[in-house]
């Protein structure tokens, strides 16, 4: 929460674009009420729907959260890959370059602690010591919707954006259950459209 949003005598690390105000190139994450909830829901559970409107930035609150896990937890620990998807590759890659851009704008001594790379729908984390990127022990990958990539790969965690409007969201999931088995995590967020998250949502279809 530190990171994301900061505290008295400590500057938040998080950096949004908005794509409507040019003025600004780099905005604070907003400190709102319900965003904290939803940090706070994410911390405590798996598996979560989250049900969205319009211009709430929920996209880029789950970037953040996804690009802090990908990015602090490999350095403590095992190797982590995350996945972020959505219906189209590009839309995918799009969203990565959301979390490489969080990070670009991270304080520098903060990127020289976890040094990273971009590269289409990759960005991996190396360890300072390797010079050379050899051994990336952190891994972000943008997807595209369904479950041909998730069931090649046992991951820590999916993040799936508009998955309301994804034709293949039940193999997404599906493929998806080794993952929430071995204690990784998956979060599908979407703004309302009859389909398959709706019937997730509502309690119609498990």
């Amino acid at each position: 929460m530190i990171w994301l949003l900061g505290k008295s005598g400590v500057q938040a690390q998080v950096r949004t674009q908005d794509e409507h105000d040019e003025s600004i190139a780099a905005k604070p994450f907003p400190d709102k009420k319900y965003i904290r909830e939803m940090v706070r829901l994410w911390l405590a559970t798996q598996m979560n729907l989250w049900e969205k409107s319009r211009q709430i930035m929920a996209s880029w609150l789950f970037c953040s959260l996804y690009l802090h896990d990908t990015q602090f937890i490999s350095q403590s620990g095992g190797r982590r890959l995350n996945f972020i998807q959505s219906k189209k590759e590009e839309d995918s890659d799009a969203l990565l370059k959301r979390c490489y851009f969080i990070y670009e704008n991270q304080e520098p001594w903060l990127k020289a602690l976890y040094p990273a790379e971009y590269s289409y729908c990759h960005l991996k984390f190396f360890r300072p010591e390797d010079a050379d990127r050899k051994l990336p022990v952190g891994e972000l990958w943008a997807i595209p919707q369904g479950g041909d990539v998730l069931r090649q790969h046992t991951a820590s965690g999916l993040f799936i954006d508009e998955g309301g409007f994804q034709p293949d969201l039940a193999s997404s999931i599906r493929a998806a259950q080794p993952m929430l088995t071995g204690g990784g995590r998956v979060d599908v967020v979407s703004s309302a459209n009859p389909g398959y998250f709706e019937l997730l949502a509502e309690g119609y279809a498990k």
